[in-house]
């Protein structure tokens, strides 16, 4: 066994596990079953006046700390994919665990009617008022990873999957925004499409990073900036 192959392969279980902490919320149902699936909002079961927010917090603040560590690595290296594929998960992974810790949620709006009115009103702490910021940002940092990575892959099957991904994680994102805006809207529902797409990212930036040459010929490999 090459002695590299081991080395390379610390960032693919890094990424698989995080997409695997990063589908918590699947958890939802069985330990805060009171957060309805379609109208709440999956990070709302992290927030702080919640059943088991510890449990869905801690998945995704390790989530972070994986992608970040991971992608610092991989960037600084910037090998076999472009570096802003691994800016963006670093990006993602340092938004996401901000956003699970400093910045979590003070309380549940879609159960509490005064937790929705305080939201309305601004009147709630900066944390949870920067949720929303932080939730944008680590978007962002999936959505330019996964652009980055497309622009590479070379394969077949290896742009299916992406292509795959990216379509689920576009629905998800354009589901959100416009059920958002509807008061009697189900955004809880396309959010939770939209992080499907997001694991999803985490597993094709997995496989990249595990075996690059078969999704990226060596002619189309990023090596410098």
């Amino acid at each position: 066994m090459s002695p590299t192959r081991p080395v390379r392969a610390l960032p693919a279980v890094a990424l698989g596990l995080a997409a695997v902490l990063y589908a918590s919320w699947l958890l939802g149902p069985l330990l805060n079953p009171a957060l309805d699936l379609t109208h709440g909002y999956a990070s709302e079961l992290a927030a702080r006046d919640q059943r088991y927010h510890l449990v869905f917090g801690a998945g995704d603040v390790l989530t972070g700390l994986l992608a970040t560590v991971v992608g610092v690595r991989l960037a600084t290296g910037a090998r076999d994919a472009p570096r802003l594929a691994w800016l963006g998960l670093a990006l993602f992974g340092v938004a996401t665990a901000l956003d699970a810790g400093v910045a979590s949620m003070d309380c549940s709006p879609s159960t509490d009617a005064r937790c929705a009115r305080l939201a309305a009103l601004g009147a709630l702490s900066w944390r949870h008022q920067a949720h929303s910021i932080t939730s944008s940002l680590a978007l962002a940092g999936g959505v330019v990873s996964l652009v980055a990575i497309l622009a590479v892959l070379r394969t077949p099957a290896w742009r299916r999957w992406g292509i795959a991904v990216a379509v689920v994680l576009l629905v998800g994102t354009v589901g959100t925004l416009v059920e958002a805006a509807r008061p009697d809207a189900a955004p809880g529902a396309w959010q939770r499409v939209q992080l499907v797409g997001l694991s999803g990212w985490l597993l094709l930036a997995a496989a990249v990073a595990a075996g690059p040459a078969a999704a990226i010929p060596a002619a189309g490999r990023d090596t410098g900036s």
